[in-house]
């Protein structure tokens, strides 16, 4: 027996959700993760219902914002075309999304459930997959990269921003795509 397919979702349903996604990107950048969700909904134009409505509380709708932050990376990663230096620039635009997405990180830390991440980090290796597979095929990285390491450099990219001005993550961030570029490179065969 097959179920019915879920009905789609009506105009205003998705508008609302993508007005809050917008709205709390904005309001979190701006004020930190604490920040008034009255704020965000006000903002979105909508109401603190229809808030609710589409993101149980804090937790959800930061863990949202990061998540179509993703999605919308890997769709800006596939239209670079398949060239096996679009991997760098893959991580580039990782990079700019941890600066200014600095405030929800908080939030990947503290979640209570493990398998709230999954669709974060699923993402996330997706995005980078096939890039990251060109660019071992041209011998441009290591081979012996997985996508899930794309996992471990997002989190080495967003490390020590905490309590960091814009400057500060600017120069970390520098420093860290540095560091892991340099860590990232085909390294001789032993012989």
């Amino acid at each position: 027996m097959s179920r019915p397919a879920p009905k789609p979702l009506r105009k205003d349903v998705i508008h609302n959700r993508a007005a809050l996604l917008d709205a709390a990107r904005a309001v979190f950048a701006d004020q930190g993760l604490d920040a008034p969700l009255d704020l965000i909904a006000e903002k979105a134009g909508v109401g603190r219902g229809t808030l609710y409505r589409h993101f149980a509380d804090r937790t959800e709708l930061a863990l949202a914002v990061l998540e179509a932050d993703v999605a919308d990376l890997g769709r800006r990663t596939a239209e670079q075309g398949e060239a096996p230096e679009v991997f760098f620039w893959f991580l580039d635009r990782l990079a700019e999304d941890m600066i200014r997405n600095a405030g929800l990180a908080g939030v990947v830390r503290n979640v209570r459930s493990p398998d709230a991440l999954t669709p974060l980090r699923q993402s996330l290796m997706e995005a980078g997959a096939a890039p990251l597979a060109r660019a071992q095929a041209a011998g441009l990285v290591r081979k012996d990269l997985r996508p899930m390491d794309i996992r471990l450099i997002a989190t080495l990219l967003g490390a020590g921003f905490q309590g960091a001005d814009e400057a500060e993550r600017q120069a970390v961030s520098q420093r860290t795509r540095v560091l892991i570029l340099d860590g990232l490179r085909p390294r001789p065969e032993a012989s």
